[in-house]
């Protein structure tokens, strides 16, 4: 059975005809009753990228903008549409990081779905989490909506202080896969 998707929430009136809708809360679709037109609302795709130096130290972002301004994320975003998933990994990474990193490089290692609350509409957004290597972090820079860089060992993150559920599952995920005890 499909869930009821949140952006359906956000649709007042109906994109073809402008008629005013009352979506009942089923499933992933809305449909004018005027003119018979069908919206369907899907997930997003959203990626992010554990890159790792040759010390296991771990890259990430401090977050510039809302939501979850502040907190701690792992560099990703939402794939473009037609872009494949690795290279938007690829992509986000050096628009956040400034690090160039190309795509045969990143591994899968992860999935998760994520409610994403923007400017007071709720997208559902599925995360597909990469793992890479890199020398270093010399290349590193805080870009695009980053406000800063922290380079951590795996367990001196706090959870607590990272944005999403999907990435704290991620970064716990990564440690289990890489035998990383938490202190």
């Amino acid at each position: 059975m499909k869930q009821y998707h949140p952006t359906l929430d956000s649709i007042r009136f109906c994109p073809k005809c402008g008629m005013p809708l009352h979506t009942p809360q089923r499933e992933n679709y809305m449909e004018c009753p005027h003119c018979g037109f069908l919206l369907f609302f899907n997930a997003a795709l959203a990626v992010a990228v554990v890159l790792c130096d040759a010390a296991g130290r771990i890259l990430m972002t401090r977050r510039a903008k809302e939501p979850a301004k502040g907190t701690l994320d792992l560099p990703g975003g939402f794939a473009d549409i037609f872009e494949k998933p690795e290279a938007a990994a690829c992509r986000e990474l050096a628009e956040e990081c400034g690090i160039a990193l190309s795509p045969e490089k990143l591994t899968y290692f992860y999935s998760d779905v994520n409610p994403y609350s923007y400017h007071g509409v709720t997208y559902v957004s599925t995360d597909l989490y990469f793992m890479a290597r890199v020398p270093d972090f010399s290349a590193a820079r805080a870009l695009d909506e980053s406000s800063g860089i922290a380079v951590l060992q795996p367990r001196e993150i706090n959870l607590q202080e990272v944005s999403f559920n999907s990435a704290r599952n991620a970064i716990q995920y990564y440690m289990i896969l890489n035998d990383i005890k938490k202190c």
